[in-house]
Protein backbone atom coordinates (compact mmCIF):
# COMPACT_ATOMS: atom_id res chain seq x y z
CA UNK A 1 0.00 0.00 0.00
CA UNK A 2 2.82 2.33 0.89
CA UNK A 3 4.59 1.52 -2.37
CA UNK A 4 1.43 2.28 -4.35
CA UNK A 5 1.16 5.66 -2.64
CA UNK A 6 4.82 6.42 -3.40
CA UNK A 7 4.29 5.52 -7.09
CA UNK A 8 1.37 7.92 -7.33
CA UNK A 9 3.32 10.72 -5.67
CA UNK A 10 6.21 10.09 -8.08
CA UNK A 11 3.87 10.41 -11.08
CA UNK A 12 2.37 13.65 -9.75
CA UNK A 13 5.85 15.06 -9.11
CA UNK A 14 6.96 14.09 -12.63
CA UNK A 15 3.94 15.81 -14.17
CA UNK A 16 4.56 18.93 -12.11
CA UNK A 17 8.19 19.06 -13.22
CA UNK A 18 7.15 18.60 -16.86
CA UNK A 19 4.71 21.50 -16.59
CA UNK A 20 7.34 23.75 -15.02
CA UNK A 21 9.85 22.87 -17.72
CA UNK A 22 7.23 23.54 -20.44
CA UNK A 23 6.34 26.90 -18.90
CA UNK A 24 10.01 27.79 -18.66
CA UNK A 25 10.66 26.96 -22.30
CA UNK A 26 7.58 28.59 -23.80
CA UNK A 27 7.20 31.58 -21.50
CA UNK A 28 10.69 32.42 -20.28
CA UNK A 29 12.86 31.22 -23.16
CA UNK A 30 10.07 31.87 -25.76
CA UNK A 31 11.67 29.85 -28.61
CA UNK A 32 11.32 31.01 -32.21
CA UNK A 33 8.92 29.40 -34.66
CA UNK A 34 8.42 29.68 -38.40
CA UNK A 35 5.03 30.64 -39.80
CA UNK A 36 4.02 30.46 -43.47
CA UNK A 37 1.82 33.25 -44.84
CA UNK A 38 0.17 32.52 -48.20
CA UNK A 39 -1.80 34.64 -50.68
CA UNK A 40 -0.84 37.95 -49.09
CA UNK A 41 -2.13 40.72 -51.43
CA UNK A 42 0.54 42.92 -52.98
CA UNK A 43 -0.33 46.60 -52.70
CA UNK A 44 0.76 48.83 -55.57
CA UNK A 45 1.60 52.25 -54.16
CA UNK A 46 2.49 55.46 -55.98
CA UNK A 47 -0.39 55.01 -58.43
CA UNK A 48 -1.31 58.71 -58.06
CA UNK A 49 2.18 59.75 -59.16
CA UNK A 50 2.05 57.23 -62.00
CA UNK A 51 -1.24 58.77 -63.11
CA UNK A 52 0.35 62.24 -62.94
CA UNK A 53 3.02 60.88 -65.27
CA UNK A 54 0.23 60.10 -67.74
CA UNK A 55 0.56 56.33 -67.31
CA UNK A 56 -1.64 53.42 -66.15
CA UNK A 57 -0.89 49.83 -65.14
CA UNK A 58 -1.95 47.25 -67.73
CA UNK A 59 -0.73 44.08 -66.03
CA UNK A 60 1.43 42.67 -63.20
CA UNK A 61 3.28 39.35 -63.16
CA UNK A 62 2.07 38.74 -59.57
CA UNK A 63 -0.57 40.21 -57.29
CA UNK A 64 -0.06 37.95 -54.25
CA UNK A 65 2.91 37.01 -52.09
CA UNK A 66 3.89 33.94 -50.06
CA UNK A 67 6.51 34.16 -47.32
CA UNK A 68 7.84 32.50 -44.20
CA UNK A 69 8.31 34.54 -41.03
CA UNK A 70 10.51 33.40 -38.14
CA UNK A 71 10.18 34.86 -34.67
CA UNK A 72 8.89 34.69 -31.13
CA UNK A 73 6.20 32.07 -30.62
CA UNK A 74 4.53 34.27 -28.01
CA UNK A 75 4.53 37.32 -30.26
CA UNK A 76 3.39 35.26 -33.20
CA UNK A 77 0.27 34.39 -31.27
CA UNK A 78 -0.33 38.02 -30.31
CA UNK A 79 -0.19 39.41 -33.86
CA UNK A 80 -2.27 38.85 -36.97
CA UNK A 81 -0.06 37.64 -39.78
CA UNK A 82 -2.40 39.43 -42.20
CA UNK A 83 -1.16 42.74 -40.82
CA UNK A 84 2.07 42.14 -42.75
CA UNK A 85 2.22 44.50 -45.73
CA UNK A 86 3.66 43.67 -49.15
CA UNK A 87 3.99 46.62 -51.53
CA UNK A 88 5.45 47.66 -54.86
CA UNK A 89 6.16 51.34 -55.55
CA UNK A 90 5.30 52.33 -59.14
CA UNK A 91 5.83 56.08 -58.75
CA UNK A 92 9.26 55.94 -60.39
CA UNK A 93 7.94 54.77 -63.78
CA UNK A 94 8.00 57.53 -66.40
CA UNK A 95 7.60 55.73 -69.73
CA UNK A 96 5.58 52.93 -71.35
CA UNK A 97 6.84 49.38 -71.18
CA UNK A 98 7.57 46.63 -68.66
CA UNK A 99 9.60 47.36 -65.51
CA UNK A 100 10.81 44.92 -62.86
CA UNK A 101 10.27 46.34 -59.37
CA UNK A 102 11.15 44.92 -55.93
CA UNK A 103 8.46 43.75 -53.51
CA UNK A 104 8.97 45.40 -50.13
CA UNK A 105 7.61 43.49 -47.13
CA UNK A 106 6.83 45.33 -43.91
CA UNK A 107 6.34 43.28 -40.71
CA UNK A 108 4.64 45.60 -38.20
CA UNK A 109 6.06 43.94 -35.06
CA UNK A 110 9.57 43.55 -33.60
CA UNK A 111 12.07 40.68 -33.51
CA UNK A 112 10.81 38.92 -36.62
CA UNK A 113 12.70 37.86 -39.70
CA UNK A 114 11.67 36.77 -43.18
CA UNK A 115 13.26 33.44 -44.06
CA UNK A 116 11.62 32.98 -47.47
CA UNK A 117 9.71 35.17 -49.92
CA UNK A 118 8.01 34.49 -53.26
CA UNK A 119 8.18 36.59 -55.39
CA UNK A 120 10.99 39.03 -54.59
CA UNK A 121 10.12 41.24 -57.58
CA UNK A 122 7.18 41.91 -59.90
CA UNK A 123 7.10 42.80 -63.60
CA UNK A 124 4.77 45.77 -64.10
CA UNK A 125 3.59 46.76 -67.58
CA UNK A 126 2.31 50.32 -68.10
CA UNK A 127 0.79 52.20 -71.03
CA UNK A 128 -0.12 55.77 -71.82
CA UNK A 129 -3.40 56.83 -70.15
CA UNK A 130 -6.19 57.86 -72.53
CA UNK A 131 -9.81 58.97 -72.16
CA UNK A 132 -12.96 58.28 -74.14
CA UNK A 133 -16.38 59.91 -73.76
CA UNK A 134 -19.37 57.68 -74.54
CA UNK A 135 -23.05 58.46 -74.95
CA UNK A 136 -25.28 56.65 -72.46
CA UNK A 137 -27.80 54.31 -74.09
CA UNK A 138 -30.96 53.30 -72.25
CA UNK A 139 -32.14 49.69 -72.31
CA UNK A 140 -35.20 48.28 -70.55
CA UNK A 141 -36.18 44.95 -69.04
CA UNK A 142 -39.31 43.44 -67.47
CA UNK A 143 -42.65 45.14 -68.20
CA UNK A 144 -45.06 47.76 -66.91
CA UNK A 145 -48.43 47.07 -65.33
CA UNK A 146 -51.24 45.97 -67.66
CA UNK A 147 -52.67 48.81 -69.81
CA UNK A 148 -49.69 51.09 -69.11
CA UNK A 149 -46.94 52.19 -71.47
CA UNK A 150 -43.63 53.98 -71.18
CA UNK A 151 -43.46 57.57 -72.27
CA UNK A 152 -40.33 59.73 -72.64
CA UNK A 153 -37.31 58.62 -70.60
CA UNK A 154 -33.94 60.25 -70.01
CA UNK A 155 -30.88 60.03 -67.79
CA UNK A 156 -29.52 62.84 -65.63
CA UNK A 157 -26.10 62.34 -67.28
CA UNK A 158 -25.96 62.05 -71.04
CA UNK A 159 -22.38 60.76 -71.28
CA UNK A 160 -19.73 58.92 -69.26
CA UNK A 161 -15.96 59.35 -69.57
CA UNK A 162 -13.75 56.28 -69.17
CA UNK A 163 -10.04 56.62 -68.42
CA UNK A 164 -7.28 54.03 -68.41
CA UNK A 165 -4.53 52.27 -70.40
CA UNK A 166 -4.69 52.79 -74.17
CA UNK A 167 -5.20 49.10 -75.06
CA UNK A 168 -7.90 48.62 -72.41
CA UNK A 169 -9.90 51.72 -73.37
CA UNK A 170 -9.73 50.48 -76.97
CA UNK A 171 -11.79 47.45 -75.93
CA UNK A 172 -14.67 49.62 -74.67
CA UNK A 173 -17.15 50.39 -77.44
CA UNK A 174 -20.15 51.77 -75.57
CA UNK A 175 -21.85 52.56 -72.28
CA UNK A 176 -25.38 52.60 -70.99
CA UNK A 177 -27.90 51.90 -68.26
CA UNK A 178 -30.70 49.38 -67.84
CA UNK A 179 -34.13 50.33 -66.49
CA UNK A 180 -36.25 47.61 -64.91
CA UNK A 181 -39.92 48.49 -65.37
CA UNK A 182 -40.84 46.29 -62.41
CA UNK A 183 -44.60 46.25 -63.18
CA UNK A 184 -44.78 49.99 -62.47
CA UNK A 185 -47.97 52.02 -62.99
CA UNK A 186 -46.51 55.42 -62.04
CA UNK A 187 -43.58 57.49 -63.27
CA UNK A 188 -40.20 55.91 -62.48
CA UNK A 189 -37.28 57.77 -60.91
CA UNK A 190 -34.42 55.48 -59.97
CA UNK A 191 -30.63 55.48 -59.63
CA UNK A 192 -28.98 52.89 -61.89
CA UNK A 193 -25.33 51.78 -62.31
CA UNK A 194 -23.31 52.57 -65.43
CA UNK A 195 -22.60 49.56 -67.66
CA UNK A 196 -19.77 49.24 -70.19
CA UNK A 197 -19.98 47.32 -73.46
CA UNK A 198 -17.33 45.81 -75.72
CA UNK A 199 -17.56 44.75 -79.33
CA UNK A 200 -20.98 43.67 -80.65
CA UNK A 201 -22.62 45.38 -77.64
CA UNK A 202 -21.54 42.59 -75.30
CA UNK A 203 -21.64 43.78 -71.70
CA UNK A 204 -18.32 43.92 -69.84
CA UNK A 205 -19.20 42.29 -66.52
CA UNK A 206 -17.98 43.76 -63.22
CA UNK A 207 -15.88 40.61 -62.66
CA UNK A 208 -13.97 41.31 -65.89
CA UNK A 209 -10.37 42.54 -65.24
CA UNK A 210 -11.10 45.54 -67.46
CA UNK A 211 -13.04 47.13 -64.59
CA UNK A 212 -9.86 47.02 -62.46
CA UNK A 213 -7.97 48.98 -65.13
CA UNK A 214 -10.39 51.80 -65.90
CA UNK A 215 -11.98 54.62 -63.98
CA UNK A 216 -15.18 56.48 -64.85
CA UNK A 217 -16.22 60.02 -64.01
CA UNK A 218 -19.58 58.64 -62.81
CA UNK A 219 -20.50 55.15 -61.58
CA UNK A 220 -24.28 55.64 -61.60
CA UNK A 221 -26.93 58.08 -62.75
CA UNK A 222 -30.60 58.90 -62.23
CA UNK A 223 -33.09 57.84 -64.86
CA UNK A 224 -36.62 59.22 -65.28
CA UNK A 225 -39.33 57.40 -67.20
CA UNK A 226 -42.85 58.71 -67.73
CA UNK A 227 -45.52 56.02 -67.35
CA UNK A 228 -48.92 56.63 -68.93
CA UNK A 229 -52.19 54.69 -68.82
CA UNK A 230 -53.70 53.34 -72.04
CA UNK A 231 -57.42 53.47 -72.78
CA UNK A 232 -59.08 51.39 -75.50
CA UNK A 233 -61.93 53.16 -77.35
CA UNK A 234 -63.95 52.75 -80.54
CA UNK A 235 -63.51 54.65 -83.80
CA UNK A 236 -66.69 56.21 -85.18
CA UNK A 237 -66.98 57.50 -88.77
CA UNK A 238 -68.86 60.75 -89.34
CA UNK A 239 -70.79 61.21 -92.63
CA UNK A 240 -71.47 64.69 -94.00
CA UNK A 241 -75.18 63.92 -94.38
CA UNK A 242 -75.49 63.31 -90.67
CA UNK A 243 -76.96 59.87 -91.42
CA UNK A 244 -75.80 56.62 -89.86
CA UNK A 245 -74.84 54.60 -92.93
CA UNK A 246 -73.73 50.97 -93.04
CA UNK A 247 -69.92 50.84 -93.03
CA UNK A 248 -66.89 48.71 -92.35
CA UNK A 249 -63.62 49.93 -90.75
CA UNK A 250 -60.14 48.47 -91.13
CA UNK A 251 -59.41 49.69 -87.59
CA UNK A 252 -62.34 49.50 -85.19
CA UNK A 253 -60.61 50.48 -81.95
CA UNK A 254 -57.52 52.42 -80.92
CA UNK A 255 -55.65 52.89 -77.66
CA UNK A 256 -55.22 56.45 -76.47
CA UNK A 257 -53.01 58.00 -73.80
CA UNK A 258 -52.06 61.42 -72.47
CA UNK A 259 -53.31 63.66 -69.70
CA UNK A 260 -55.51 61.33 -67.67
CA UNK A 261 -57.97 64.12 -66.83
CA UNK A 262 -58.57 64.55 -70.57
CA UNK A 263 -58.47 60.90 -71.69
CA UNK A 264 -60.97 59.91 -68.99
CA UNK A 265 -63.60 62.07 -70.75
CA UNK A 266 -62.96 60.64 -74.24
CA UNK A 267 -65.23 57.69 -75.10
CA UNK A 268 -64.87 57.68 -78.91
CA UNK A 269 -62.48 58.90 -81.58
CA UNK A 270 -64.39 60.30 -84.55
CA UNK A 271 -63.29 60.82 -88.14
CA UNK A 272 -63.38 63.96 -90.21
CA UNK A 273 -66.67 64.32 -92.15
CA UNK A 274 -66.89 61.80 -95.01
CA UNK A 275 -68.47 62.97 -98.28
CA UNK A 276 -71.17 60.43 -99.18
CA UNK A 277 -71.26 61.73 -102.78
CA UNK A 278 -67.79 60.27 -103.35
CA UNK A 279 -68.66 56.92 -101.78
CA UNK A 280 -69.96 53.98 -103.72
CA UNK A 281 -70.72 50.50 -102.47
CA UNK A 282 -67.60 48.55 -101.35
CA UNK A 283 -65.31 51.46 -102.12
CA UNK A 284 -62.56 52.12 -99.57
CA UNK A 285 -61.94 55.70 -98.49
CA UNK A 286 -59.14 56.89 -96.25
CA UNK A 287 -60.18 59.49 -93.71
CA UNK A 288 -58.28 61.26 -90.97
CA UNK A 289 -59.11 60.89 -87.28
CA UNK A 290 -60.02 63.89 -85.14
CA UNK A 291 -57.83 63.63 -82.04
CA UNK A 292 -58.67 65.89 -79.08
CA UNK A 293 -55.92 68.18 -77.87
CA UNK A 294 -53.82 66.55 -75.14
CA UNK A 295 -54.60 63.05 -76.43
CA UNK A 296 -52.31 60.74 -78.41
CA UNK A 297 -53.04 57.47 -80.19
CA UNK A 298 -50.78 54.47 -79.66
CA UNK A 299 -48.67 53.63 -82.74
CA UNK A 300 -49.46 57.12 -84.10
CA UNK A 301 -52.52 55.97 -86.03
CA UNK A 302 -53.73 59.06 -87.90
CA UNK A 303 -56.29 57.69 -90.35
CA UNK A 304 -58.57 54.72 -91.03
CA UNK A 305 -60.17 53.14 -94.10
CA UNK A 306 -63.95 53.33 -94.34
CA UNK A 307 -65.94 51.09 -96.68
CA UNK A 308 -69.62 51.81 -97.38
CA UNK A 309 -71.51 48.51 -97.34
CA UNK A 310 -74.97 47.38 -98.39
CA UNK A 311 -77.57 48.09 -95.75
CA UNK A 312 -78.37 44.43 -95.26
CA UNK A 313 -74.68 43.70 -94.54
CA UNK A 314 -74.61 45.82 -91.40
CA UNK A 315 -71.36 47.26 -90.09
Amino acid sequence: MKKLFEDKMLKVLSLAIAIVVWLYIFIILDPAQEVTVRSLPIEFVGVEQLSSNGLSIVSESDTELSLKVNGSRKRMGQNNMRSIIAKVDVSSIYSEGTVTLPVQVVVPFENFGITQQDPYSVDVTVERTVEKTLDLKIETESSLATDYMAGPMHTKDKTVTVRGPRSVIGKIAGAGVVLNYGNADVDIDVKVPIRLYGNEDKEILVADPIWNRVSTNISETMIHCTVVKLKKIEVEPVFDTGEVLPYRLNIKTVQIYGNEQITSKVDKIKTEPISTEKLTSNQKTKVKLVVPEGVKILQDIAEVEVTLTEKNNGK
